[in-house]
């Protein structure tokens, strides 16, 4: 049992001295001279700094042996070239130290910002549990279906001949597509409906109402009327003929409080962080006056 005790002790030692030898190594890399460029050296750690402020779609070119080299050619340019413009005093001349004076600013408001409003910002479980009961409609996601359309553009205002026509090749068109003919190719030959005639008349997903406007309400009473795979016969409605086929269909989705969280937490920490800095704000007036000039 004492030799157990023993070697225990002796691996956790091992494992304290690995520890201690890689955090000292992490420090040491950081610290590390990468290049010196007149008076100013450039360190490991600036380096990753640099990189750490990148957006992330751009980080990971930088994340390869090229692509540090690349970033460090960037960094060396503009030490070289912000150390002869000191040289030159070009950062004391008036309209350069506004500007400077204007950029320091929005850094440490966005700083103090962070520090004393939104960084200390939390949402109560109970707060998240109440938002989504008080609010729940706007986690159900309502019936969709997805569609192929032709139309043949009738409005009001067209005239009885011209209809008629018009409803007579939908007729035709509609023959065609029962024989075989491919509802994709036939649209993108026939369909008058600009929005979806290049795509071969594929409108997307979408719930109750969200085509009424365009293409009227019989449209939509036709379209969720039809099973999977099935095309309907001409359907007449204010803005003239259409031939449907139902691509897919999307049920009623009522999203869970677990699935809804992420988003909730985000409202209402928005909500909270804006009551928060209008807050902090007019402290603020209190504390140095704003005097405006007539």
């Amino acid at each position: 049992m004492v030799h157990c005790r023993k070697k225990m002790l002796s691996c956790l030692i091992v494992i304290i001295v690995c520890v201690l030898a890689s955090s000292l190594a992490c420090a040491e890399d950081a610290s590390k001279v990468l290049v010196t460029v007149g008076q100013e050296r450039i360190t490991q750690a600036d380096l990753d700094a640099r990189t750490a402020m990148l957006p992330p779609q751009i980080r990971s070119r930088f994340e390869t042996p090229a692509g540090r080299k690349q970033l460090l050619d960037q960094v060396v340019l503009i030490c070289l070239l912000s150390q002869e413009a000191r040289r030159l005093g070009i950062e004391q001349q008036e309209d350069v130290a506004k500007r400077i004076k204007d950029a320091v600013d929005n850094i440490i408001v966005q700083e103090l910002t962070r520090q004393q409003i939104t960084g200390e910002i939390a949402v109560p479980d109970g707060e998240i549990k109440s938002y989504y009961n008080e609010n729940k409609k706007d986690f159900i996601r309502p019936e969709q279906v997805n569609t192929s359309v032709i139309m043949f553009a009738a409005g009001p205002e067209t005239e009885a001949d011209v209809k008629e026509k018009k409803y007579k090749t939908a007729q035709e068109t509609l023959k065609r597509l029962n024989k075989g003919a491919d509802f994709k190719d036939v649209a993108k030959e026939v369909s008058e409906d600009k929005r979806t005639q290049r795509r071969g008349g594929k409108t997307g997903f979408f719930a109750r109402g969200r085509r009424e406007k365009i293409y009227g309400h019989k449209f939509e009473e036709a379209a969720f009327a039809l099973k999977k795979g099935e095309m309907s016969d001409v359907v007449e409605t204010e803005f003239g003929y259409f031939i449907i086929r139902l691509d897919d269909r999307q049920p009623r989705i009522e999203e869970t409080l677990d699935a809804a969280r992420p988003r909730i937490v985000r409202r209402l920490q928005q909500t909270k962080q804006r009551e928060a800095y209008e807050n902090y704000v007019e402290g603020l007036k209190e504390k140095y006056p704003v005097k405006y000039s007539e």
